[in-house]
């Protein structure tokens, strides 16, 4: 009975830790998680080839405008992808964060994200003011692709 109950007992505090930590996503699945979430009613997709000149059929980005605050989409986007991704740093260049960040599970796969105030882009969303109107922040962003170093 004694060696029946010890084989059960948790192995050293590495393994105990190891299965507190969440299991790392490929970047097909990190995808798929960040895509959910910019699909929830707090975000609407919006012609990123009408805006920005580009679209899905260049690389797979999208492009989102939110209600939120432009901080508030930031915690949003920096809590879903944190644990996935290698480091998590945010450029801030004239009220847009952006960023290239490495999925842990495959560092040769890098994805993009940014997110910045729409009323800073009153050339962009000229032709649409319903989008100047309604929203205070967008989100642009590429799927996990192989990073190709100049």
């Amino acid at each position: 009975m004694t060696a029946l109950l010890s084989a059960c007992q948790p192995g050293p505090a590495e393994s105990r830790a190891d299965a507190l930590k969440p299991a790392l996503l490929s970047p097909e699945q990190l995808n798929q998680l960040i895509l959910d979430r910019l699909s929830q009613s707090d975000f609407k997709e919006i012609d990123g080839a009408r805006f920005y000149g580009r679209g899905a059929e260049e690389d797979g980005s999208r492009d989102y405008a939110s209600k939120l605050s432009r901080d508030e989409v930031l915690g949003i986007l920096s809590d879903l992808i944190e644990p996935h991704v290698v480091e998590l740093r945010w450029a801030d260049d004239y009220g847009q964060y952006h960023g290239g960040f490495r999925v842990k599970s495959d560092p040769r796969m890098v994805l993009g994200l940014s997110t910045s105030l729409v009323k800073m882009k009153t050339d962009t969303f000229k032709d649409a003011p319903e989008i100047l109107k309604t929203y205070q922040s967008d989100v642009l962003y590429t799927p996990p692709s192989v990073w190709e170093e100049p």
